[in-house]
């Protein structure tokens, strides 16, 4: 679903720089998203195989898939589920955009690092960690594009990103073993080979399609602020 035509007013003129503004902001669309056993959430997902543009953002990694259910041009934001497969990590990087993101199943270890002043030349061995903690479902947190972070996931864990407007064209990521980095570019510096290397095959979204869906609670409430 590529038109605005959402119940999601609290994501309309939103300005994702307030992170103030975006703690509610994403609180009301999120539980908006998952009420009622996912019911949005589903439908969305549901119509991603016959809209041609969200296929083709759809993305899929050895340990990851990022299916985009929905782009908002009119407010800048977009709606995406990420789906970690087993041996999932990442290391410490910042983003190009700001975004919030709830944990559906499964948990992830999460790293915080502080902002990026000063990353773009940081020595890797001086980067340290200012936060740690176990994401799980229900859990949900919201970041700026400057903060640093890193994620490492239980298999099958399934979060849904809602992702705010991309402020700068590539970020950069500090390679595991904190002795070099490397930057990524956005879908739009990207060769055609890039882009095809990583996107989503048919059957691949369908799969990941029905791997979400077969996560559906029973129950579940909406889920709870961040502790």
């Amino acid at each position: 679903m590529t038109t605005s035509i959402l119940p999601l007013p609290s994501l309309h003129g939103l300005d994702w720089d307030d992170m103030e503004a975006v703690f509610p902001a994403a609180e009301e669309a999120f539980a908006a998203l998952t009420a009622d056993r996912w019911a949005l959430l589903l439908s969305l997902l549901d119509a991603v195989p016959t809209d041609p543009e969200l296929s083709e953002m759809c993305e899929t990694y050895d340990f990851l898939d990022k299916v985009v259910l929905h782009n908002d041009k009119e407010h800048g934001y977009r709606i995406r589920a990420h789906l970690f497969r087993e041996g999932y990590f990442d290391r410490p990087h910042d983003h190009r955009w700001p975004f919030a993101s709830m944990i559906l199943t499964g948990s992830y270890r999460h790293t915080q690092y502080g902002d990026n002043s000063g990353f773009a030349d940081v020595d890797p061995n001086d980067l340290r960690p200012l936060s740690v903690r176990t994401e799980r479902p229900g859990d949900w947190y919201a970041l700026h594009h400057t903060a640093v972070h890193s994620v490492s996931a239980e298999a099958g864990t399934l979060s849904l990103v809602l992702r705010g407007p991309a402020v700068k064209d590539s970020f950069r990521i500090i390679e595991t073993d904190r002795s070099s980095s490397f930057t990524v570019k956005g879908a739009a510096q990207e060769t055609s080979e890039e882009r095809a290397a990583k996107r989503m095959t048919e059957e691949r979204l369908r799969t990941t399609i029905d791997i979400i869906r077969a996560g559906r609670p029973n129950g579940l409430a909406a889920g709870r602020a961040p502790r």
